[in-house]
């Protein structure tokens, strides 16, 4: 028995998501509502003591971390493969979901906390002290200490843009070839991970990512948006 526990689609929850759908798996659907915080209930921390999603239970066994959880669905799930069958091919698609993971998610993580510094700036401050407080893992309740006093700076936020500007000149990169996937011919776990952030790109920067300034980066997301498995992920958004 495969259970999901994630946001939705989105971010690193739709990376696990996607490969899930991808599979054609049998899992159970568990999203939990950050809104109310239901990630740091006593219910999920019992699943992970860290308190933060995507989470993967597999027959009892716990597999964290979105990237990770998806190598582990292709040694469960070999069919259909989404990992190159040579192993040098296999490295370097372990490269590309690595940049993600350590360079292009931080970046994304600073504007969309960012933008949700107006609501959390609202949210009275005994309130908020109960809830960092209850939060266990200290580099995300760091995080929403900054998001409800001050937000990030211009400067921070300069630099995040800066980054994804890299991110989006990686990616141009890679697919300025006229290559249909990331790696080529093969659809992989790289076209997914790097999806699940490149997905909020031509709504985060829209300047740099759009179809004139990234055409190639512009139909890859086509190409992405008409995979069947894609196509289903609303039915896995919360509803509210």
């Amino acid at each position: 028995m495969l259970t999901l526990y994630h946001f939705g689609p989105v971010a690193n929850s739709l990376t696990p998501l996607l490969c899930l759908l991808e599979k054609g798996a049998d899992f159970e659907n568990r999203v939990l509502d950050s809104s109310r915080w239901e990630h740091h209930d006593p219910a999920f921390r019992a699943v992970n003591p860290e308190g933060m999603v995507p989470v993967l239970v597999h027959d009892g066994l716990i597999v964290r971390e979105s990237t990770v959880i998806n190598e582990y669905l292709e040694d469960i799930l070999p069919d259909p493969p989404l990992r190159p069958s040579d192993p040098w091919r296999r490295a370097e698609m372990r490269v590309l979901t690595k940049y993600v993971d350590e360079y292009f998610c931080p970046a994304l993580t600073v504007l969309g906390a960012h933008g949700a510094a107006p609501s959390a700036s609202k949210i009275d401050k005994a309130v908020m002290a109960q809830r960092l407080a209850k939060m266990p893992n200290e580099e995300v309740r760091l995080k929403w200490a900054k998001i409800s006093e001050t937000g990030f700076s211009e400067a921070e936020l300069a630099d995040a843009r800066r980054r994804l500007d890299n991110c989006i000149a990686r990616l141009d990169t890679l697919l300025d070839d006229g290559r249909e996937w990331l790696m080529g011919a093969d659809y992989t776990l790289a076209d997914i991970k790097w999806y699940s952030m490149a997905s909020a790109l031509p709504r985060v920067l829209p300047e740099a990512c759009n179809a004139d300034a990234a055409p190639a980066i512009t139909a890859w997301l086509a190409r992405m948006a008409e995979r069947p498995a894609v196509a289903a992920l609303p039915g896995y958004a919360p509803r509210r």
